[in-house]
């Protein structure tokens, strides 16, 4: 293995995979991916089987970048691992009356995609598992779906692989120095020296980087898996859909999808402020709590009772103030690039992150419109 590269990834997740999968598509060598534990951990933010891909959401800037999520950069995924990746299952979201509700059906209507706004009747009709008694209205998703997470991972693990690109799993970054040139990357297994580097370490990022410490805060999700009385096959993708429950930003929203690649449909809350967990702590007992707290929620919103509770697990949200993504250069250095900050809502923009942060890399700026337009909204936080 190497000890010099022209660009160094620090952190495997789903943002750092994508992005070295698109440099090494653009034809770039000397490309090295650090991870400090195992491929595919279960100790970050991109493990699990499944995610939400959807086109509702909260602002106009974010519906058009998921319209070249949709229509080129999770196609071109698929076509070159050769595998499904995307399942289409209709979206359903719905809040009380005061809530983000307004906004998504603002966004969506304002770019013209296949979204519905329903009445909540309508929506009793629609999507009949779900009571809407507090709606104030419902946002079907034509567009909606879900990612095969596990194996979007698995996919570009082996893409990666495939065209010489270089993994160092269980190697932990203990420094980086940004002042040198070349820059100095110290891990667990030697220094390193890289003409660029991008930095995508999840809920390690401001240990890091200090230019992100206050920018970021962790919250520990908890997840749970249900068992619903019915028929196995309404809870299937395609019959059962991705859902979110949508209250006032910064307030603890709900969010479930279809059972796939395990027993149970998946239901968490959507924690993005108040709280600032350790990374490192790992929890080793069920908290009783959440899981109650997630029962609460299916009696108060659904139709068919639990039948039973399966299992559990958690994961990690990177939030920031705004709920909006850090993609930008590093402020000090424009040979330093940060994927951050992604707020629980980061993975459907996966491959199409991984080209923004390599092309910033590469070049500066990226050849994405709709990036460049919005770009303000990305940028590194100044203190002032």
């Amino acid at each position: 293995m190497s000890s010099t590269y022209h660009t160094l990834i620090i952190g495997a997740g789903i943002n750092g995979l994508c992005t070295c999968y698109h440099l090494l598509r653009q034809g770039v060598r000397d490309v090295g991916l650090i991870e400090q534990f195992g491929l595919a951990h279960g100790r970050g933010s991109s493990h699990g089987d499944s995610r939400i891909t959807r086109s509702a959401y909260v602002n106009a800037d974010y519906v058009r970048l998921m319209q070249i999520a949709h229509g080129e950069s999770w196609p071109q995924l698929e076509r070159d691992a050769d595998v499904q990746l995307i399942y289409p299952t209709p979206g359903c979201f719905f809040g009380p009356p005061g809530g983000k509700y307004t906004s998504y059906a603002r966004a969506v209507t304002e770019v013209g995609v296949d979204v519905e706004p329903l009445t909540p009747e309508e929506g009793r009709k629609r999507f009949p598992v779900f009571r809407f008694e507090d709606a104030a209205g419902v946002l079907y998703d034509r567009t909606a779906g879900l990612v095969a997470a596990a194996q979007a991972v698995e996919s570009l693990i082996r893409l990666i692989r495939r065209q010489d690109g270089e993994i160092r799993e269980n190697t932990t970054v203990q420094r980086v120095d940004i002042t040198r040139d070349p820059i100095r990357v110290e891990t667990s297994a030697g220094d390193f020296e890289t003409e660029r580097l991008i930095v995508t370490a999840g809920p390690w990022v401001s240990r890091l980087l200090p230019v992100l410490n206050s920018q970021v805060a962790v919250a520990r999700q908890t997840v749970g898996f249900f068992q619903l009385e019915g028929a196995r096959e309404e809870f299937q993708p395609g019959a059962f859909p991705v859902w979110g429950y949508l209250l006032r930003k910064g307030d603890i929203s709900y969010y479930g999808l279809p059972q796939f690649g395990r027993e149970g449909i998946k239901l968490a809350k959507h924690i993005v402020s108040g709280v600032d967990d350790d990374p490192d702590d790992v929890p080793t007992q069920m908290p009783e709590d959440a899981i109650e707290d997630l029962r609460v929620f299916i009696k108060a919103q659904f139709v068919p009772p639990v039948e039973r509770f399966l299992d559990w697990e958690t994961c990690l949200y990177t939030n920031t103030g705004t709920e909006d993504f850090i993609l930008d250069v590093h402020p000090d250095n424009p040979n330093v690039v940060i994927g951050a900050g992604f707020s629980g809502h980061g993975f459907k923009f996966g491959p199409l992150t991984g080209r923004i942060l390599s092309e910033l890399s590469l070049n500066g700026k990226t050849s994405i419109p709709e990036f460049e337009a919005a770009r303000v909204m990305f940028e590194v936080p100044r203190n002032v």
